[in-house]
């Protein structure tokens, strides 16, 4: 299968604010990944977040601004992409929020970032109904579906492993 762009894959850690964001590009006619990034993202994070992720405070405090992270993936990615994340809803709008304190392309507000293709791949719902398809009876929670899906238990959560996860679903979804 080949899409027409490649694919930005985008993971946040972080319950309510972003503290870290992972992302990697595949290719769009392999879906081979091309490049990554991952960063910190100073915030006030604290409590359960903290424990799943293994992010301490200090990592944040040091960490870049949303605006030099959002600038960072701009540059590195641009605009001329496919967006992609397991759970889209948490995940745009926390690139939105980047993009956003970046000053990057938005006309009203961050929901309107007028560069990127409105399509999104949404891969939770792929995922599960795959699964379902196979017979699937297990939880709806990402974790569950990924080891359904042959990851190993993530222990800590770390966005950059995740969106290597998330790839290998949509891998393993387009080639079955």
């Amino acid at each position: 299968m080949k899409f027409s762009k490649d694919i930005l894959i985008l993971d946040f850690e972080g319950r309510d604010v972003s503290a870290q964001v992972g992302a990697i590009l595949l290719d769009h006619e392999t879906l081979e990944e091309k490049d990554s990034f991952i960063s910190f993202i100073q915030a006030d994070l604290r409590g359960e977040a903290l424990l799943k992720s293994g992010i301490t405070e200090e990592m944040l405090v040091r960490a870049p601004n949303q605006a030099t992270v959002g600038q960072q993936l701009y540059d590195r990615f641009g605009c001329d992409i496919f967006l992609a994340s397991f759970v889209q809803n948490k995940d745009i709008r926390f690139f939105q929020n980047l993009l956003h304190a970046a000053n990057i392309d938005f006309v009203s507000g961050p929901t309107d970032f007028q560069k990127y293709d409105f399509h999104i791949i949404d891969i939770w719902p792929l995922a599960y109904i795959h699964l379902l398809k196979e017979g699937y009876e297990g939880s709806t929670k990402s974790e569950d579906i990924f080891q359904a899906f042959g990851a190993a238990p993530r222990g800590l959560h770390n966005a950059l492993e995740d969106c290597r996860i998330t790839a290998d679903i949509l891998r393993k979804i387009i080639n079955s």
